[in-house]
């Protein structure tokens, strides 16, 4: 496709995405806890004073994603609250090791210190800025690294979905040019998924029983060989051949989280037109997200009909809607 026609496209979104980004901002800043021994905190839900490790990650990236687009600093304090927060819950939420004797959030809580640490400044600050935080940053990527390379059970849901560790392992890899993590994200890759073509999104097993089925695990494989190998033109090409045939025409009917699902396959569709202008993701993405944004309000999602707006909800819509502009 002209590159031109995908300018076009992508420019079109920008300022939904700029408002939608701006909002959810605004809500989970409201939300934020800002006295207390959880100062800093981000609940999972309104009403709730939970800690909630996980999601005061994801509030960060909102913000920082925000930060960016807006190019002022209106989430600075909230950015700055949820770090304290994040280190000074530090050792009940990241344990030594992966193993038995951890929670099954904790691999998922290390990948959201990745995440959330490279929607901000940290992975272009000098090295002699922030240099602790770097380096609980760096312990908990080791964290997941020894994981990925020790994990035998493929087929892990929601918090334990491997396709989401190994995406963020391998794009916090490429950033801080670690190649022993590369190579142990791209082994995992290989070995788990390969370039094969993934079954199509529609097709996915959906969980009726249990607490969450937030992650579209389909959409996550395709995250963790772009995370892996970078988006190179080789990456495109298979986008392009074996992929977008895959990908569904619409919003996938799901029992349980269907908003969050959702916004979490969108997330790769509107990626995956960025890595490859192959306007079959473009009209997927499209239609996806119109559905969510008629659910969606001022930026935040609740998981399914009759949810309000949740951290975790809200950060795979805002995900989504920035995944267009490569920014994911």
């Amino acid at each position: 496709m002209p590159s031109a026609f995908v300018e076009e496209k992508i420019k079109s979104y920008q300022p939904k995405i700029v408002e939608c980004l701006r909002g959810a901002g605004d809500i989970l800043a409201a939300r934020q806890e800002m006295g207390g021994k959880t100062r800093g905190n981000v609940p999972p839900w309104p009403g709730s004073g939970d800690g909630d490790f996980h999601g005061t990650l994801a509030a960060i990236w909102v913000w920082s994603r925000a930060k960016d687009l807006l190019g002022d600093d209106r989430f600075s304090l909230p950015i700055a609250s949820a770090w304290t927060f994040v280190e000074s819950s530090w050792s009940d939420f990241i344990p030594r090791s992966l193993g038995a004797h951890a929670s099954d959030e904790a691999a998922y809580d290390c990948a959201m210190v990745l995440r959330a640490w490279l929607a901000g400044d940290g992975p272009y600050a000098p090295l002699d800025e922030e240099s602790s935080r770097r380096e609980r940053v760096a312990s908990a990527a080791r964290l997941l690294g020894a994981y990925v390379t020790d994990l035998e059970k493929l087929d892990g849901r929601e918090f334990k979905d491997p396709g989401f560790l190994a995406w963020t392992l391998g794009e916090y890899a490429r950033a801080v040019g670690d190649r022993g993590l590369s190579a142990t994200a791209r082994r995992f890759v290989e070995a788990a998924f390969g370039m094969k073509s993934p079954p199509p999104f529609a097709a996915e097993p959906a969980a009726r029983d249990g607490l969450f089925d937030f992650s579209c695990t389909t959409a996550t494989r395709v995250l963790a060989v772009i995370g892996a190998e970078g988006p190179i033109p080789f990456v495109g090409a298979w986008l392009r051949e074996r992929v977008a045939p895959a990908v569904p025409p619409g919003l996938v009917a799901r029992p349980m989280d269907e908003n969050t699902w959702n916004s979490c396959a969108a997330a790769t569709l509107g990626y995956a037109f960025s890595v490859s202008t192959d306007p079959t993701f473009f009209d997927a993405y499209k239609s996806v997200m119109d559905e969510l944004d008629l659910r969606a309000e001022n930026g935040a999602l609740g998981r399914m009909s009759g949810y309000s707006a949740e951290t975790a909800a809200t950060f795979y819509y805002a995900m989504a809607s920035a995944s267009i502009l490569g920014k994911i």
